[in-house]
């Protein structure tokens, strides 16, 4: 006989495990790969043939290059998990996660394409998330505060213009109507000069991300800038893992308010002409409750928009960027984790062609990767004749920006026609 504690024990740690290294798929392969060659085994080995709800053992060692590298090692265990956008994972005695668990993570009982799949776990990966995730929310971010004995945070100084920087500086474009809009990010760009090059030459208005610390941005950026497309800033911070470099003048959690001031204005003030920032790595600082505060308050002041690469599901960057003002959004897609597959880059095109579809509006971040850089030069000029609109990240922003303010005004409104009909 079994013992029932132990197959809950079981299926309860299993549970836990695939949450985790989810939590890790979704959100790792925006920081580069390691140096060594991750390791991936797919072997299919039954545990106990007689129980359904037992692992399969198929070990996941963290692959730098996620999904695809995943969807291979299922293939070559025998499922065929494309057929229904889901992932079938059991992982392995050393898949031991390094990261907190998602608690948004799905798992249900074992069942594939053929029916069920004894002595298994069918995890389900949506195609498309309903919604990008949101950050914490303002209230939320006040009792991580209080929690920590530390006050409230101030009210940023408002310096900020009546027209913000990022509304003056954003590229003008022609209204969508009811068309889908589509804003296509690549950052990373002027380290690499030829690539960044080859990305000013492609159709816009695409909006370009370039590093602060690369060398000779001003040109550069004047360059890409008559070419039509829109500017932001691609702003270093720190990760999680120390082995990686995100480069000079990173924005650190452990710095102290000064340096960290320091820094900022470093960057901020390497070119001009850009509407923002997004983050470049930043999988630990981003979850810097007071680092992230500074920079927060420092974009408010300056009338810039920030967009939140999502590095990390811990990130507080839109969860602050509501609480203090600061005109946002976070990416939907990333393209080019898989940079050297083509079919890869397309397939995650048309995830965001599905999501523009459904929400009206989706952001992909992309890299200057040659794969990357080919396969955009042939869709972009095939986006308006399949009725979307390419637009600058602003145009995002900006519906986005609006729209909530609609809401609060109309929410003020009902509540003042309530206050004003109420006996009390």
């Amino acid at each position: 006989m079994t013992d029932p504690k132990r197959q809950r024990d079981t299926a309860r740690q299993a549970r836990a495990t695939v949450r985790a290294q989810r939590w890790a798929m979704k959100h790792r392969p925006k920081e580069p790969p390691r140096r060594r060659r991750p390791v991936l085994v797919a072997a299919v080995v039954m545990l106990s043939g007689v129980l359904a709800g037992t692992l399969v053992g198929t070990e996941l060692r963290r692959a730098d290059r996620l999904p695809g590298a995943v969807e291979r090692a299922l293939e070559a265990a025998g499922f065929a998990a494309r057929e229904r956008d889901t992932w079938v994972i059991a992982l392995g005695p050393e898949a031991a996660p390094e990261t907190a668990a998602d608690p948004e993570a799905v798992l249900v009982p074992a069942a594939g394409p053929e029916g069920p799949v004894t002595g298994g776990f069918l995890f389900e990966e949506p195609l498309l998330p309903e919604e990008p995730i949101p950050g914490r929310s303002p209230a939320e971010i006040e009792a991580m505060l209080r929690q920590a004995g530390l006050a409230p945070l101030a009210a940023p100084r408002d310096a900020a213009p009546e027209v913000p920087l990022w509304r003056r500086n954003a590229v003008e474009i022609l209204d969508p109507g009811g068309r889908p809009m589509i804003a296509v990010v690549i950052d990373d760009l002027g380290v690499n000069p030829v690539n960044a090059r080859r990305a000013v030459e492609l159709p816009g208005p695409l909006t370009l991300s370039f590093m602060t610390y690369a060398e000779g941005l001003g040109p550069l950026t004047a360059k890409a800038r008559a070419a039509g497309h829109e500017l932001m800033l691609h702003v270093p911070m720190e990760p999680r893992d120390p082995s990686w470099d995100p480069g000079p003048n990173v924005l650190s959690s452990g710095l102290g308010e000064g340096e960290l001031q320091r820094r900022l204005e470093w960057g901020l003030g390497r070119f001009e002409g850009y509407v923002g920032i997004n983050n470049h790595m930043g999988s630990r600082f981003t979850g810097s409750l007071l680092g992230m505060a500074q920079v927060m308050a420092e974009l408010r002041a300056r009338g810039l928009l920030f967009i939140d690469s999502m590095t990390s599901g811990a990130s507080l960057g839109i969860g602050l960027a509501r609480r203090m003002g600061v005109a946002h959004a976070s990416r939907d897609i990333f393209l080019d984790n898989e940079p050297e597959d083509p079919e890869a880059i397309r397939r995650q095109l048309a995830k965001l062609e599905r999501i523009a579809r459904r929400r009206g509006a989706a952001i992909a971040i992309g890299h200057p990767h040659d794969a990357t850089l080919e396969v955009l030069a042939r869709w972009l000029p095939e986006l308006e004749v399949r009725g979307f609109a390419l637009v600058p990240i602003s145009a995002i922003v900006r519906r986005k920006t609006e729209m909530t303010a609609e809401g609060e005004t109309t929410g003020q409104a009902a509540a003042r026609s309530s206050t004003a009909t109420s006996p009390n």
